[in-house]
């Protein structure tokens, strides 16, 4: 056995020590500066960052409420085990049938292995492989009977990751994308994404307690979004990890915090669909947040009092021609709503996600900020207006 291959190798002991482990939040493309102010804000320390996230580490209750409320990120997940010079899936094999994986794993327990691996592993889905034989003769070995692999609706999730002669093995602390939030919920017709819409909120600047308006709101995802921030001390991830084995034994079982109390609505969407304004209404009820929400078929370039939004912030993910109709549709409908913004919500702040910047033009508005992002393989933006 090389010297290497335990050197950088996590005990069991260090597992059930949270503060101890080096965790990375995923996000999507253009959102790791967003991610790195949620980080900074729970009071944990930056060890570095790149395009698809962040590295991290710091005391167990901060750790712990970050994961709950963290909106941007895709997944968390903390190194489980590294090796070093590894030259081949055959020593990937070798030293991962010595880790105690039946420490992890009860018998017949659903686990997923994602890999993206190069240099001294350059097929990702032979080391896969190869690790699962790893785990399964390791079980054999031991006389248990086997965890399944399954990758459809896994217990427990590992990533495997490697560069040059390095690899690093993580566990994931919720098998399922952390954006499900634990309840289900149907997109309509272009859903704008769960993390894209947590990721749009904060580049707004708005704050639970503010009024909020979505007037392309379809089946109601960044209204929700805004909603599970008021819930549950704004552990928008409560449903999703308070189920999760790794996540409760890393940091035991957490109660839900305090519910929001007031009795003013500060959440409204419209939509000219009314097929929309029903599917949003049951995703909301299904997410535990109907209460929070004012919902009402309309024309977003029409002031309509009866909703109840007067002044605050407005965010939404307009339509960009791309399955919802053509270019010059769209651009005329960009054109009537920027005009209805500067003659009903002068003074408002403006926030939304571009997913065809060439269409904000039509606006006619100074943006005051700006962001690139990646919107379903999209180019796009995020970008804000102070309505003057």
């Amino acid at each position: 056995m090389r010297p290497g291959w335990q050197s950088g190798k996590l005990s069991l002991s260090e597992f059930d020590r949270p503060e101890a482990l080096t965790y990375h939040a995923s996000c999507g493309d253009g959102l790791a500066f967003l991610l790195k102010e949620e980080v900074k804000e729970a009071g944990l320390e930056i060890l570095s960052d790149n395009r698809g996230g962040v590295f991290f580490k710091g005391p167990s209750k901060k750790v712990r409420d970050f994961c709950l409320s963290s909106g941007i990120s895709s997944g968390i997940s903390f190194e489980l085990s590294s090796w070093s010079d590894i030259q081949g899936p055959d020593d990937l094999y070798e030293v991962a049938a010595m880790f105690p994986f039946e420490k992890l794993l009860s018998p017949g327990t659903k686990f997923r292995i994602d890999a993206a691996t190069k240099d001294s592993l350059q097929d990702s889905r032979y080391a896969t492989y190869r690790l699962k034989d790893a785990i399964f003769d390791r079980f054999r070995a031991q006389g248990l009977e086997l965890p399944e692999a399954d990758r459809e609706e896994p217990e427990v999730l590992f990533y495997l990751r490697s560069r040059m002669n390095q690899v690093k093995l993580y566990l994931a602390l919720h098998a399922q994308p952390l954006q499900r939030r634990g309840h289900g919920r149907e997109g309509g017709e272009a859903p704008l994404r769960e993390t894209l819409a947590q990721a749009l909120l904060r580049f707004s600047g708005w704050k639970p307690g503010e009024a909020l308006y979505d007037p392309f709101c379809g089946s109601g995802t960044l209204l929700i979004e805004a909603a599970l921030r008021m819930r549950n001390g704004g552990w928008v991830n409560y449903k999703s990890l308070s189920r999760s084995s790794i996540f409760t034994r890393l940091f035991g079982p957490c109660k839900a915090k305090e519910e929001w109390n007031s009795k003013e609505t500060l959440l409204f969407g419209s939509d000219i669909s009314e097929e929309a304004i029903e599917l949003a209404k049951k995703n909301a009820k299904e997410a535990g947040i109907a209460d929070l929400i004012r919902w009402k078929v309309a024309s977003a370039e029409e002031l309509d009092s009866s909703l109840g939004f007067k002044e605050g912030k407005i965010v939404t993910n307009p339509p960009y021609g791309v399955r919802l109709g053509d270019k010059e549709s769209v651009s005329e409908l960009y054109s009537s709503w920027g005009e209805a913004l500067k003659k009903n919500f002068s003074g408002s702040y403006v926030a939304l996600v571009a997913g065809d910047p060439s269409l904000l033009g039509f606006l006619k508005l100074k943006s005051d900020k700006e962001q690139s992002v990646t919107i379903a393989k999209l180019k796009g933006k995020l970008v804000a207006y102070q309505i003057d």
